[in-house]
C-alpha cells in the first residue's frame, strides 16, 4: 500500500505523540486525550484505517489508544 502525504503525517505525528509523553503512566488514555483535544473527527478516523491497514506502522500505545476509543 502506498501511503500519501498526509497519510504518512498521520502516522508519524500519532508516533510521536505515544514517544513524548511526559508521563509514561497509561500513555493510551493520555493519546486519547490528546487527539480528542487537538486532532479532528477526521483526521482520527483516517488513523482508525490507518491502523487497520497497518498496524505495524503505528506504536503499540497508539494501537492500544485507538482501541480504548471503540
Amino acid at each position: 500500500m502506498t501511503l500519501d502525504y498526509s497519510q504518512q503525517h498521520l502516522i508519524k505525528m500519532a508516533n510521536q505523540i505515544a514517544g513524548n509523553m511526559p508521563s509514561r503512566d497509561n500513555v493510551p488514555a493520555q493519546i486519547v486525550q490528546h487527539m480528542a483535544q487537538f486532532w479532528t473527527p477526521p483526521m482520527r478516523a483516517d488513523l482508525k484505517q490507518l491502523a487497520e491497514q497497518l498496524p505495524d506502522s503505528l506504536n503499540g500505545e497508539v494501537l492500544a489508544a485507538l482501541a480504548l476509543e471503540d
